[in-house]
């Protein structure tokens, strides 16, 4: 047994390992909801039965867009290990960055967030008392989303809610046209930053309404000129509602083996799956 599963789904609760240089690594609690578009990862969520019973588990394990062909591997390996290792009770799951299945999303009651970069790029975390301005995007209703996006203003829309991160200064940019699932969202955000990464010293800052085109001090933080921002992504009724359709729909099953003797990972089918699409 991996020694990283040591003690895994022995208690209800969550827990998350990403895979570096081929090994699975668990991660910090403090970190979890937040996924590397360049990494893989490994979510095992342990339920206990009403009363005291007994303990089920799902393993689902997670790919970013950017990950490697050699990671998503290991990560589907280490999910069957995984398994194992619970009496080859746990289901598993096959999780796609932005088509995340609905199970998978209710995990996270704040919701995920995406960060650029990941272990094979180098990334590394930023020291305590340095930061790196960035800009993230909270869209959708149902499965609010957040996600790293292009410093700049011709990222920003009116319909979707941003936050700046500058340092000890946290804007919150309510798009005048964003609705109030991703205003509750982009303030929990950032409340969540200023509290678990700036030890409660930074400041969050409101930008909404009108203020939303000429608030001279976010756009100068953001190095642009204030107003003219692109209603590109308004109407959130419509817009964000194909956004949820989208990610209903396009749910896929793959079929993984190693019968060849190599890691083979392919496409079965899409919706609507069927129970005679799985060769047991």
């Amino acid at each position: 047994m991996d020694p990283a599963y040591e003690g895994a789904g022995q208690a209800a609760g969550m827990e998350i390992w990403r895979v570096e240089k081929f090994e699975v690594v668990k991660r910090d609690p403090a970190t979890h909801g937040q996924f590397h578009e360049g990494d893989s990862y490994i979510v095992l969520k342990t339920t206990e039965a009403p009363g005291g019973g007994e303990l089920s588990w799902d393993i689902h394990f997670w790919l970013g867009t950017e990950t490697s062909q050699d990671e998503a591997g290991v990560a589907a390996i280490k999910t069957v290990e995984l398994d194992d290792v619970l009496g080859g009770v746990p289901v598993q799951y096959r999780e796609v960055q932005d088509h995340e299945s609905k199970k998978f999303l209710s995990y996270f009651k704040k919701g995920i967030k995406y960060l650029p970069g990941g272990v094979a790029t180098g990334f590394r975390h930023v020291e305590e008392d340095e930061y790196e301005t960035r800009l993230l995007q909270v869209k959708g209703k149902r499965n609010v989303k957040v996600r790293q996006v292009g410093l700049g203003k011709e990222s920003l829309n009116l319909g979707d809610v941003f936050i700046l991160d500058a340092g000890l200064e946290l804007y919150c940019w309510n798009g005048s046209q964003s609705n109030m699932f991703e205003r509750l969202k982009g303030m929990q955000v950032a409340k969540k930053i200023r509290d678990e990464e700036r030890s409660g010293k930074a400041k969050v800052i409101i930008v909404d309404g009108d203020h939303c085109q000429s608030d001279r001090h976010f756009f100068e933080k953001l190095g642009a000129e204030p107003g003219d921002v692109p209603e590109e992504g308004a109407v959130p009724s419509e817009v964000d509602a194909a956004h949820e359709r989208k990610a209903d729909h396009e749910v896929k099953l793959y079929k993984v083996s190693d019968a060849s003797g190599d890691l083979e990972v392919t496409e079965v089918a899409g919706k609507p799956l069927k129970k005679d699409h799985l060769d047991t």
